[in-house]
């Protein structure tokens, strides 16, 4: 990559901007970025979901918050580029170090919402630094040679019995929200809002299926969305900005006299427009400062997140979606963690190895339409790295190292899946034991939670951590995340210690989140735990509990049952013999075996306990 970001210093020498500002986003502001848009992986080889690089005509740092430091500190030429953490402080500050006040940044307008460019503005000019702003990126300009093409996959017409209700439906209540406001436009600038309210969905993922081989079987995954935007006016059919020569025939007939295509160039014009005069509605976060400087030059910006708060909260044919969709996806996870016990006593496996190995066992299933993520294999100290991916460059034999951890998922019609299994593949130390018990507990905790309905997210994070932190250990990344239909792993909710992060929220009946507790150790191992679980109503009125969808066994081996209390155990004893019940049928012999050998051990914990 080294000679990537020398070109890029070049081109930047030929201007008057003293630096250039590359975040990992797009012009969506996608928390994956497309092959074609991932400008920041193409300069620094950093392959990291999120991060941020500030390139100087002879210097250049990378921004990383604690989840990618060591990544990041392993991917980047080291000699060329500094390791920072994360945020407009960080930034500013390097920049005051390196190049001192007078300074002007080059910053590409469309790679960054309206609220945060405002934030680093201020910032910056308050360090005597000057932004250039401006809807163009200097690396558009050097990466010409090997460029990946924009997608063509094909875009489907949703069913309602996925999608939960008609997109009508869905029309009309965003209408009369902006309506009932006295705004005159709502701009829907996310493409995962827009494919939940026209309910339609592309064949990214089916394609990615398709794209990976045993050379690469962790990277191809795409969220299976078209890059679009909608204009919903107060009166008249909604505009869609999209390629109509992806559309399939049915949904073009489907969208006849509801819905307006138009060609995606034409947005600009159509924006300046249609909020001339006008109050708009927009999600400031998921809305670029390009966009939203063409609303407000023409009208005013006002925000509004309704959108993506509805998709949030999941309507019956989705939950009963996702509850199959769950199941189809577990089965195939049981059946690669018995091939994986049953090989690693044979002979070698690599990460790899199993990052395909298990990308096979989901394709052997009719349903399953494709990766919802990279898989994310680790042993040993890799599985010290929560982001962790494989690469011909960093793949270790699972053999060498006694603890390993699967992060991985499907994506199924009404159902994304993203869960996290942890297993001991080799003798564990008391250490790792330890650490996975805690991890067990505050998973445990979580998932059994009852609260009142409508608490902020936020509020729930420290149940996962509680028994960690009774050990003076943690772990540094969010506990949980909203997930999406057959869509993007993450959404709203987040849950995080943060109360002021963006994505925290109340949370509601209907909203399926992940559980996802975990302890690292740099450079010598880690685990993690997670599974998808749905707030339902309890017994109590006023009052929610959780309902795991994802049920896949734990390893009992990495479970001191000297650290349980009678509760649970009782609990993991009668969760893996409904494990053993619910799959009878859905998994082969030596499977099934392994499955109720599994459960055997936590009974037997149970009965320790005088259950």
């Amino acid at each position: 990559m080294m000679s990537n970001l020398i070109a890029l210093q070049s081109r930047l020498a030929q201007t008057d901007c003293s630096a250039l500002l590359l975040p990992s986003s797009d012009e969506f502001l996608s928390e994956y970025a497309r092959p074609r848009d991932r400008r920041l992986s193409w300069v620094s080889g950093f392959t990291g979901s999120m991060g941020a690089m500030i390139v100087a005509r002879d210097a250049a740092a990378i921004f990383v918050d604690g989840r990618y430091t060591e990544q990041a500190t392993r991917q980047v030429d080291s000699e060329r580029v500094e390791v920072c953490g994360f945020g407009i402080a960080a930034q500013v500050a390097w920049l005051q170090s390196r190049l001192g006040a007078g300074a002007t940044l080059a910053i590409d307008t469309r790679l960054h919402s309206e609220q945060e460019l405002r934030r680093l503005s201020d910032a910056l000019r308050d360090a005597r630094i000057e932004p250039v702003l401006q809807p163009r990126n200097l690396i558009d300009e050097v990466w010409l040679d090997g460029r990946p093409e924009d997608s063509r996959a094909s875009v489907f017409d949703y069913d309602v019995r996925y999608a939960g209700l008609p997109r009508e439906e869905k029309i009309a209540t965003a209408r009369s929200r902006i309506a009932t406001r006295g705004q005159s436009l709502l701009v829907v600038a996310d493409p995962e809002d827009v494919a939940w309210l026209l309910n339609i969905r592309s064949n990214d993922s089916r394609e990615a299926l398709a794209r990976q081989s045993l050379s690469d079987p962790v990277s191809q995954f795409r969220v299976p969305v078209p890059l679009s935007r909608v204009l919903l006016p107060a009166e008249g059919a909604p505009l869609w900005f999209m390629d109509r020569s992806r559309l399939e025939p049915a949904l073009i007939a489907a969208l006849e006299g509801m819905v307006t295509i138009c060609p995606p160039d034409d947005f600009d014009a159509a924006l300046a427009r249609l909020a001339e005069g006008q109050r708009v509605a927009a999600n400031v976060r998921r809305t670029n400062h390009h966009h939203a400087t063409i609303v407000q030059s023409a009208g005013t910006l006002e925000n509004d997140a309704g959108v993506v708060a509805a998709r949030g909260i999941k309507h019956e044919n989705e939950i009963a979606a996702a509850r199959h969709g769950h199941k189809v996806d577990a089965a195939a996870v049981i059946r690669f963690l018995a091939w994986l016990q049953d090989s690693v006593g044979k002979g070698t496996v690599t990460e790899l190895d199993a990052a395909e190995k298990v990308t096979r066992i989901r394709a052997e299933h009719e349903e399953y339409l494709g990766p919802s993520m990279s898989n994310l294999s680790a042993s040993g100290p890799n599985a010290a790295l929560p982001h962790y991916v494989p690469s011909p460059d960093t793949n270790r034999v699972i053999n060498d190292h006694p603890i390993y951890w699967l992060d991985s998922g499907g994506q199924y019609l009404g159902c994304s899946t993203d869960n996290t299994v942890c297993f001991a593949v080799g003798e564990p130390e008391r250490k790792h034991v330890l650490a996975h018990t805690l991890v067990v507990k505050g998973w445990l905790a979580l998932g059994r939670a009852r609260f009142p309905e409508g608490v902020d997210s936020s509020q729930l994070d420290s149940f996962a951590r509680q028994h960690l932190w009774h050990h003076g250990m943690d772990f540094r990344h969010g506990t949980g995340h909203g997930v999406g239909n057959f869509m993007n792993i993450h959404e709203v909710p987040h849950i995080r210690r943060e109360i002021d992060h963006p994505a925290i929220a109340p949370i509601v009946a209907g909203m399926i989140i992940s559980n996802e507790p975990g302890y690292y150790e740099e450079g010598d191992f880690g685990v993690r735990i997670e599974s998808h679980i749905l707030a339902v109503p309890s017994q109590f009125p006023g009052y929610l509990e959780f309902e795991t969808l994802s049920t896949l066994p734990l390893d009992p081996n990495l479970v001191d049952e000297t650290l349980l209390d009678r509760s649970e155990a009782e609990w993991l004893a009668a969760y893996h013999d409904r494990l053993v019940d619910g799959y009878r049928d859905m998994l082969d012999g030596p499977s099934l075996t392994w499955l109720e050998n599994i459960a055997g051990k936590f009974r037997a914990m149970a009965l320790a306990k005088g259950a």
